[in-house]
């Protein structure tokens, strides 16, 4: 995908969407997001919603994310889950899509965000539409990465008995040898009359809110049409009970005694932030960080992981500011997607 100044696009890897007005270097584009402050992205996590698309292939932009370097770098083999003949073992994928109601204390009147989540060591292509008549009317497209989840859209309370039917068809790659799986071609009955009902949304393994997640990928029926809360909620349990738990969540096992970690949520720090305003949260994380960070360096840390959430983006470009301005020494990146998802950041002490 190529990009050029002015370009709306949304964030593969965290909520919310922005406008590019400039480029770092080749790879990062500057994103102005909704809240005001100017992020730089890789342009490898970036989705186009707006912008001049010349199907011929002969776009006029001022950058193009899939430059040789980062192919080169996309094609690094993936040594993860190889068994002793250097073979990816894995021989299953799990695809969701989620409704998640945007006003969590109004949900039955609320707008709801639309989700393609994959919880699977596979990336996806994919293609979703929904029945318009004998017609398919093309809702979403693209890639999505392994481990990872993206928001497709927001689809208003009054437009959702428009999606009464939703197709999905899915492919599944991944770098090195790998099994193949057969792609998925499935169809939903949506049924939007359920989605006016507060207890159509729970709790779930993807997101902090309420949600609805509907599993794609699998082949048995779907039971939620015609078993109880109460059943749903025992076989949530049992499936915990067999199952790792999620890589969506962030880690706290302190597995590695080389790594220390923070949580900046500030329910984690205050026992009441009800009556707090979103600045006087902001700067009792950030003290909290400075602190931490400073009594790191101190104390001879080698690594500290700072879990800051998603959320709109804030606090971490805060943190990075930071970084970049009082320790320009230090060294930074995304902590570990598998431990901590997209919500941490790991800085290097030494």
């Amino acid at each position: 995908m190529k990009y050029r100044k002015g370009d709306k696009v949304k964030f593969l890897n965290d909520v919310g969407q922005g406008t590019i007005v400039s480029f770092q270097d080749e790879k990062i584009a500057i994103v102005l997001n909704d809240d005001g402050f100017e992020i730089p992205v890789l342009m490898i996590e970036l989705l186009k919603v707006e912008g001049d698309y010349d199907f011929s292939g002969n776009e006029n932009k001022d950058f193009n994310s899939n430059s040789e370097s980062t192919i080169q770098q996309n094609n690094v083999v993936d040594n993860d889950d190889l068994d002793e003949d250097g073979l990816n073992t894995d021989k299953q994928a799990n695809v969701f899509f989620a409704l998640v109601p945007k006003d969590q204390k109004d949900i039955a009147n609320s707008d709801l965000e639309v989700y393609l989540i994959n919880d699977s060591n596979f990336r996806v292509m994919y293609s979703i539409s929904k029945a318009e008549n004998e017609f398919q009317s093309l809702f979403a497209y693209g890639n999505l990465e392994d481990n990872t989840k993206v928001i497709l859209d927001t689809i208003k309370r009054d437009e959702l008995n428009n999606f009464e039917e939703i197709n999905f068809q899915l492919m599944f790659f991944r770098k090195g040898n790998y099994f193949l799986l057969n792609p998925i071609n499935k169809t939903w009955n949506v049924k939007p009359a359920r989605f006016f009902k507060q207890n159509a949304f729970g709790e779930n393994d993807f997101f902090h809110e309420n949600a609805f997640v509907y599993e794609i990928t699998s082949e048995e029926i779907n039971l939620a049409d015609h078993v109880s809360v109460s059943d749903i909620e025992k076989s949530k349990k049992e499936k915990e009970l067999k199952e790792p738990q999620k890589q969506f969540k962030s880690s706290k096992s302190g597995a590695n005694p080389e790594i220390e970690e923070v949580d900046l949520h500030i329910h984690e720090l205050v026992d009441d932030h009800s009556k707090m305003s979103n600045a006087e949260i902001i700067d009792i994380q950030m003290s909290r960080f400075t602190t931490a960070l400073d009594g790191g360096i101190i104390s001879g840390t080698k690594k500290m992981v700072f879990i800051h959430g998603i959320g709109n983006g804030k606090l971490k470009h805060e943190i990075l500011k930071k970084l970049d301005r009082k320790y320009p020494k230090l060294r930074y990146q995304d902590a570990s997607f598998k431990e901590y998802g997209y919500g941490a950041t790991m800085v290097l002490i030494k």
